[in-house]
């Protein structure tokens, strides 16, 4: 009569079951979902930008503090946030609420960083400005990078080129975003820069807010594992060591921040040299700026659908490899209009193609259950790109000129190319039959 006794362990649902209704369910919410991305990559552009840029203004400016100690204090900031990051990333693979495990990272972040700049630029206390941005802003914000791993989350892996081209292509809203309110004294609204920048921190955790009535995160089948547990297998190496591919693309990431960095970190120095030096004329502008517009919409439009046809690598490469085209043509081009407005559209238009493809190839790749920590790591990578990218690019223009700081970005792109021969593709994984062998990627 053994078998008429109650087992000890309920039946294990059907995982392949679950793994379809999860797929049903990002199908059904996909449109949604890209809008609440949207808005979150606009959201971390404008908070990016404002960091970069205006926080160390304020020091300087409105709290008197050396050039030296802001650099110090952002070396700070960048060194703990890249550490949250991991941290956070990990928390969110095994948080569980009704709301999800990303999203309310997500909001959470943005509102509290909102609120802590707000502190921050009305400051001129030297310890409580290191202590809120050194310390407290990087920690809520890392909050918010968990958006690559919702990303992986929210869209199928059929479409996940297209959207981070969209991605790519919408970010660069933020930075428009953070200079609306400057205009406001132009209207006889008189604001000073503490209030510009609070009225920015009131615009990104609005969209926080707003990304968190969008989102609908789908179920997650792998049960959480103890905080403890999942604290100790970030420092545990010996696991990503067994994720070649993972390795492969920091590898990548590396070469893509250094060739990011190259060109951002100089690009006000790049706009105001090409204002001195270029001769606008209205003819040439009227004739070739459409030009150059029709060459990005259509080529981003139909290479960013060739991520999701053709595949991650080969659109990698293809990327990768012929944005240095428009590299040498800026820079080479001198004080000619024409190859500017050119070079810039094939730079960009591959550029991004690249960065989506890539983007997609890591959410395919990394395990479904540690996605955040995963892409963490990845963050190290940026880090170290940057690092490099920004001190690469200011040798070489201090030597041969602005323009060059694209020749950096191609040298950095190009030799990222044979890192990605390592890593296999993995769109052809949707197919049924790997379906069921790899599940985690989906």
């Amino acid at each position: 009569m053994a078998q008429d006794l109650p087992t000890e362990n309920p039946p294990v649902p059907d995982r392949e079951a679950a793994i379809k209704a999860n797929a049903d369910f990002v199908q059904r919410n996909f449109t949604q979902s890209t809008i609440a991305l949207v808005f979150i990559a606009i959201g971390s552009q404008l908070y990016s930008d404002t960091s970069q840029t205006f926080l160390s203004y304020m020091i300087n400016t409105n709290a008197g503090i050396s050039y030296l100690l802001s650099g110090i204090m952002y070396a700070i900031y960048v060194v703990l946030s890249a550490i949250f990051y991991i941290l956070w990333g990990a928390i969110s693979d095994n948080l569980r609420t009704r709301f999800g495990r990303r999203i309310p990272l997500i909001t959470t972040g943005s509102v509290a960083t909102g609120i802590l700049v707000y502190f921050f630029v009305f400051s001129q206390n030297l310890l409580w400005l290191f202590i809120d941005w050194g310390i407290l802003i990087s920690f809520v914000n890392s909050m918010t990078k968990v958006s690559g791993s919702l990303t992986a989350d929210l869209i199928p892996l059929e479409k996940r080129g297209r959207v981070n081209m969209i991605l790519q292509v919408v970010t660069p809203i933020g930075s428009v975003l953070i200079y609306i309110p400057s205009l406001l004294p132009l209207m006889g609204i008189p604001l000073q820069e503490a209030w510009i920048i609070t009225v920015d921190m009131i615009i990104y955790s609005a969209i926080g807010v707003i990304a968190f009535f969008l989102v609908k995160e789908p179920p997650v089948v792998e049960p959480p594992i103890p905080i403890i547990e999942g604290i100790k297998k970030i420092v545990d190496w010996r696991e990503f060591a067994k994720n070649k591919n993972f390795l492969w693309l920091f590898a990548g990431g590396i070469f893509l921040s250094a060739a990011d960095n190259a060109i951002f970190l100089n690009i006000f120095n790049f706009i105001s040299g090409i204002f001195s030096t270029i001769n606008f004329d209205l003819t040439i502008i009227i004739i070739f700026a459409p030009i150059a517009v029709l060459i990005m919409v259509v080529g981003i439009y139909y290479l960013g659908k060739a991520i999701d046809k053709i595949g991650r690598k080969i659109i990698t490469y293809v990327g990768f490899g012929l944005a240095p085209v428009g590299a040498f043509t800026i820079a080479l081009g001198g004080s000619n209009l024409i190859p500017l407005l050119l070079g810039f559209a094939l730079f960009y238009m591959f550029y991004w193609t690249g960065s989506s493809a890539m983007s997609a190839w890591q959410q395919d790749t990394l395990p479904r259950e540690a996605r955040g920590r995963f892409f963490g790591i990845l963050g190290i990578s940026g880090a170290v790109g940057s690092a490099i990218g920004g001190i690469v690019s200011g040798l070489i223009a201090d030597q041969y000129g602005i323009l060059w700081i694209f020749i950096a970005a191609a040298i950095f792109l190009w030799s990222s190319l044979p890192i990605f021969s390592f890593v296999p593709e993995t769109l052809h994984r949707e197919t049924p039959t790997e379906q069921k062998k790899m599940p985690e990627l989906q």
